[in-house]
């Protein structure tokens, strides 16, 4: 809940949102190849490029280039807009830098996982408490997380909501994060790696429930794993939570 840690490719949620807000769809294509902004050229995973791509696809794929460029298109104010309607970027401001994309601004655990339940949740975001409700003398109740009506917001339009949730969904089916697929279930979610794997993430969905998983060590060091791994222990936890 405290710790901040480089969320990797689970902030790549942002720039996609953003660009889906300006119209940008699913369909439309790209092209995937080495390119620099300022001096700033990021790589894919394993340098492997794939050309001719939909911004689906490249979102299921966790490309970099893509990420970026959706990015360099809408502009910075617009991502870190949308980030911060989904309750990140707020606590750590986040800056106008490229990288930015791509995860470079340490976030929380929390907050990430808050931000794709907003989106799961049809746009609508709630800000995460511990406590359901508070009761006083003989039962009365005096305070209940119903009702904090300040903790809730419209943070995007249903309709971009529900082609992110497309998205999300594509990346389990067909993308990086197929470990945390589950057949009896509809799950959308999103792997993320930092630099040297010293983080791994899944954030991921059903029908009722976001969760997010996190993995690393205190010193910094590499998990020398993949971001399946997180993946996979989000299922892992899923079965039991749906039975």
């Amino acid at each position: 809940t405290q710790a901040l840690r480089s969320p990797g490719s689970t902030f790549k949620l942002f720039p996609y949102l953003a660009a889906l807000k300006k119209g940008i769809k699913p369909e439309d294509f790209f092209i995937d190849r080495p390119k620099c902004w300022e001096a700033y050229c990021p790589k894919n995973f394993a340098g492997k490029y794939l050309g001719k791509v939909t911004m689906a696809d490249a979102f299921s794929q966790s490309l970099n280039t893509i990420a970026v460029e959706l990015l360099d298109r809408v502009g910075f104010k617009e991502v870190i807009s949308v980030a911060n309607k989904l309750g990140v970027g707020k606590k750590q401001k986040l800056g106008h830098y490229y990288p930015l994309a791509i995860g470079a601004y340490e976030q929380t655990l929390l907050d990430m996982t808050a931000a794709y339940s907003g989106v799961a949740n049809k746009g609508f975001y709630i800000q995460p408490t511990p406590f359901e409700e508070i009761r006083g003398a003989n039962n009365s109740l005096i305070w209940s997380s119903k009702s904090r009506e300040n903790f809730r917001h419209k943070g995007i339009d249903e309709s971009v909501a529900d082609a992110m949730n497309l998205m999300l969904r594509q990346a389990v089916e067909n993308g990086t994060g197929q470990a945390a697929a589950i057949p009896s279930e509809i799950v959308g979610g999103k792997t993320g790696t930092s630099e040297g794997a010293r983080d791994l993430w899944f954030i991921g969905s059903i029908q009722d429930l976001t969760s997010g998983i996190w993995l690393g060590y205190d010193d910094n060091r590499s998990t020398e794993m993949s971001s399946g791994e997180a993946a996979n222990l989000w299922k892992i936890f899923m079965l039991d939570i749906i039975k």
